[in-house]
């Protein structure tokens, strides 16, 4: 209790609060002045560990020093300046209570005011731009679009993540638009950039986080390796985004991106050459698609991403009987759907495109307690697939679940911002809004080559959808 005593009349523990409460003042003042005057960010860090090391010296000199009106002395006769460590020691209350309202009032303008700006920004959000392809063989083009598709994947596995959809960055590829410009655009907090090099087995890749506000590197990373190491890389690069950006990663998510998904990289190169032929999974995608896809499958059986692609495709195209992906008949088709989902379920359970395509067979025969089991689990496994959530959108909006379709459909345009999609068009559809519908599938027809057939279906939906809407000449049109 002696030492105690001295301590307060000393007025270390005074001393100690003070430089506690301002020591964290400037903290904060640093982590929020600094990036705005684009200073680097090891300067915070380095304020910081100054303020640490100073704490002790700050209590040593206290204790060693007495505090007076004239300056500081070593040696104080308590009898004739009984009352001046206590009146210092009040100055000293003082001068804490003046900071902490220092600190609350830069609380209130941060929470309150400089974050106006920035209210729409997704929280943990990242908009990963088109790769940009450095290799010189002209065949070797669509590891880029591949790769960059296949990370945007392995993001969208980490659900305290919010990675924005292919088709709204697609409008960036080659862009001259500035980052912060994007940003945006897209609502997100920091946006990612890459390029990708592919030769004779080996690719590099290089990636940057960027903070769009002072330009700076939140992470970057070079890679020069076998192209059998792609998988190291890609889930490298996924732990590494959600670290930048304090992101929960899950012990089962770090596991699932981990997970190696081929043992065959001709396999895989196959798969990255089906994903850059399509901007999305679709039913009228072009052949080559889906015959890559089935080669893919040859050399690696079990690859279970390549089954749960092909089946949520053809799952896509089970109602359009005009679709050139139908095989021979009905049930032939939907027992390609059934084989590819099961196959790709037993390798891996968590491929929620697997689960789709069984709820789009299922829901095709009114079987919809089934189906909606199966949205269930596709959304569960899949919470950031644009694709999964449009089509379960459709399937709940047609089966009177409107607050759950309204649901997925408020979280399909914070991923995928840009682009309106299916359940865009259908939800319209179902709610009387014929002229609406034909706007956004309008909007699409000139992003969708003429030679797919998909191209015959834009035209034959937004030309009914113009005469439902008593426009008869652009029906007619």
């Amino acid at each position: 209790m002696a030492l105690w005593g001295e301590l307060k009349r000393r007025n270390v523990v005074r001393v100690a609060i003070a430089y506690a409460v301002v020591g964290w003042l400037l903290i904060e003042i640093a982590a929020t002045v600094f990036p705005i005057v684009q200073l680097p960010d090891w300067t915070v860090t380095f304020v910081t560990m100054l303020l640490i090391l100073g704490f002790p010296v700050a209590l040593v000199l206290s204790w060693a020093y007495e505090i007076t009106p004239d300056g500081t002395a070593r040696d104080i006769d308590l009898r004739r300046q009984s009352g001046t460590a206590a009146s210092m020691g009040r100055k000293i209350d003082f001068a804490i209570i003046g900071a902490l309202a220092l600190a609350l009032g830069l609380v209130v303008v941060d929470n309150y005011f400089l974050t106006d700006d920035a209210a729409g920004v997704l929280p943990n959000s990242v908009a990963v731009l088109p790769f940009e392809n450095l290799s010189a063989d002209p065949e070797n083009a669509f590891f880029a679009a591949g790769i960059h598709d296949t990370i945007l994947n392995e993001l969208a596995k980490i659900a305290d993540l919010n990675v924005i959809a292919r088709t709204s960055v697609l409008q960036y590829a080659d862009s001259q638009t500035p980052i912060a410009q994007i940003a945006e655009e897209l609502n997100v907090g920091t946006v990612m950039e890459g390029t990708v090099q592919y030769a004779d087995d080996q690719v590099r890749i290089t990636a940057q986080l960027i903070d769009p506000e002072s330009g700076a590197h939140l992470w970057s990373g070079n890679y020069d390796r076998d192209f059998a190491d792609i998988f190291a890389i890609q889930s490298e690069i996924a732990s590494r985004i959600a670290m930048a950006l304090e992101a929960e990663l899950l012990p089962s998510e770090r596991a699932n991106i981990e997970r190696i998904p081929t043992v065959s990289p001709q396999a895989y190169a196959l798969y990255l050459k089906a994903l850059a032929n399509v901007p999305n999974i679709a039913p009228f995608s072009p052949s080559e698609f889906f015959v890559a896809l089935n080669q893919a499958i040859v050399l690696d059986p079990d690859f279970a991403l390549a089954h749960a692609t092909l089946a949520f495709a053809y799952g896509r195209a089970l109602t359009f009987v005009d679709s050139k992906e139908l095989a021979g008949s009905m049930e032939a088709h939907e027992a390609l759907i059934r084989d590819h989902a099961q196959a790709a379920l037993r390798s891996d359970p968590n491929q929620g495109l697997a689960h789709a395509a069984l709820a789009t067979l299922e829901a095709a025969y009114h079987r919809l307690e089934a189906a909606r089991a199966h949205w269930t689990q596709a959304i569960e496994v899949s919470p950031n697939d644009v694709d999964v959530l449009d089509d379960a959108a459709i399937f709940y909006a047609y089966t009177d679940q409107v607050d759950e379709a309204s649901r997925l459909l408020e979280r399909i345009h914070e991923l995928d911002p840009v682009v309106e999609g299916g359940a865009d068009y259908y939800i319209r559809m179902i709610n009387g809004d014929s002229r609406g519908a034909a706007a956004i599938f309008r909007s699409v027809i000139p992003i969708v080559p003429v030679e797919w057939e998909m191209n015959k279906f834009l035209y034959t939906e937004v030309g009914l959808n113009d005469a439902l809407a008593g426009d008869s000449e652009l029906a007619v049109e």
